[in-house]
Formats: structure tokens, sequence, C-alpha cells
């Protein structure tokens, strides 16, 4: 099975994909991990893992109306866990007190079919880690960014977001002059991709930390460097969900700072 939104909204079905998106618009706006795709297995018909470095954060199983959600707590999770276990819903400290705990950890999963686990979900995940996803400027994500140094050492693949760019954005910049060190990178003679950004000018002008906490946002300068969403690029040419969120996923800051905007709109309001 191709992993494309289409082929997986089918297969999960409306409601138990909302729940999806809502985890991984979560976990890609904050944290720094990486989708590893796959086969489900006996688990399911497909599986991804959101994973840094070997260690991964969870794992989705993508069912027949149904997102199974896997998360491993070892020790000082655990221990975590007991600290905030009245924050849990009495079917989640159920749960998690009949789940066996194994040599590597204590293997919770979670059987989803809407999004009213969405908060149990994301309480648990920041028990297994802290959020630690760093936003450009603009918003787009430094760590996700093939062009970005620290990743181009790790692994290069400039020749192929070289493709993308010239497909996905018109742009053609050759592999060997694909590097970035990012807006925020302070050293004098620090590389850019675009070293005359005129949002990084801006929102260093204005003195905030990005685009979002403007009352102006969206505005055109914005706009001028707005990326595409996994439903633009797919009508631009098609594409699954591994490449768009390998290649292109780092430049989707609209949607990203959209959300990140909302939730501290929503945060204002609890605290009057």
């Amino acid at each position: 099975m191709e992993y494309t939104a289409e082929n997986i909204f089918k297969l999960l079905e409306a409601e138990t994909y909302k729940m999806y998106e809502q985890i991984n618009d979560f976990i890609m706006d904050n944290y720094n991990v990486s989708q590893i795709w796959d086969a489900g297995g006996k688990y399911g018909d497909i599986c991804m893992r959101y994973s840094r470095s070997g260690k991964t954060l969870c794992t989705l199983y993508f069912r027949q109306k149904q997102l199974g959600i896997w998360i491993i707590f070892g020790e000082d999770e655990r221990s975590k866990f007991e600290e905030k276990r009245n924050q849990f819903s009495f079917e989640t400290r159920e749960k998690y007190d009949s789940t066996k705990v194994y040599h590597d950890g204590k293997w919770l999963m979670f059987n989803a079919e809407d999004n009213s686990l969405f908060n149990e979900i994301i309480l648990l995940l920041s028990i297994k880690k802290s959020p630690n996803r760093k936003l450009t400027m603009c918003g787009y994500c430094c760590d996700m960014c093939k062009a970005f140094v620290t990743n181009i050492k790790k692994k290069d693949e400039r020749n192929i977001l070289s493709e993308y760019w010239k497909d996905y954005y018109d742009l053609d910049i050759s592999p060997e002059n694909i590097s970035c060190e990012g807006c925020r990178c302070t050293k004098a003679n620090a590389h850019r991709i675009d070293d005359n950004c005129p949002v990084r000018s801006c929102v260093l002008g204005k003195k905030i930390n990005d685009c979002s906490e403007c009352e102006k946002y969206p505005c055109d300068v914005f706009l001028s460097r707005k990326g595409l969403t996994y439903e633009k690029a797919y009508q631009i040419k098609k594409l699954d969900v591994a490449g768009y969120y390998d290649f292109l996923g780092a430049f989707d800051n609209k949607s990203r700072l959209d959300r990140k905007k909302l939730n501290n709109r929503e945060e204002r309001l609890k605290c009057v």
C-alpha cells in the first residue's frame, strides 16, 4: 500500500483520521523527530514510528477504522506517570496498571476510533519526552530541513532536496550550493539560503520570536515565504506522505504557525 493521505483516510475513515491528524500535527510541531513508515505486520496495515537517533517517541498503527498508538515507558517515565497519575482518566490509569512491564519497559497500546483520547496521549508524550522542536522566524523547521548544516553532516541528501525544490517551488539551486545555518544563527558570517530574507529582518526589527506573535500575521511579507501543505504539494505532483515530510514538511510554516497562534490564544483564555 502506498503511504498517501488518500489511502490512510480510506483505511481509517473520517473520525479516526481526525485523531491521526491531531496527533501528527502535535508531534511534528513540537518534537525533533523523523517519520519512519513501514508495513504494520500483525498490528496493522501500516506502521509509522516517530524516531530520532534510534530512539522512538511513539509508534502509530493504522488499521480499518482504528488507530493504534504505542508508547513504551521505561523506569523514569513510569515514575513520572505516578507523579501525574491523577491527571489521567480512570480508563487510562486502569490500562496503565494492567499493562505488563517487559525488560525494556511498559508497552502501552491505545486503540483510538475518534479524538477522545487526544489530551491523554499528549500528556503521555510529554512524560516520554519534553517538546524540543525549534522554529525559524517564519515558522520553518531547521531540524527537519535537509539543507540545514547539521542534517547535511549526518546524511547528505541535498541532491534529492534540489529536485524537490525544483519540482515544487520552481527553485533551481544546485546541491553543492544548498547549505544553511538557520536564521537564528548569530555568527557574523553565517551562511543562509536567503541572506536577504524579508521575514527575518521584519521579525528582528519588531523584536518578536516569530511571525505568529505579530498582530499583522499573516502579512504579505510572511506570505512571500509561505511553504506548501501536503494537499498543495500533492496537487502539483503526486507524492506520498513520507516523501513530503522528509523533503517538504519543514516548509509548511503557515499551517504550523496557525496552530501555534490558536494554541496561544486558547492558553490565554484559560488564564482569564
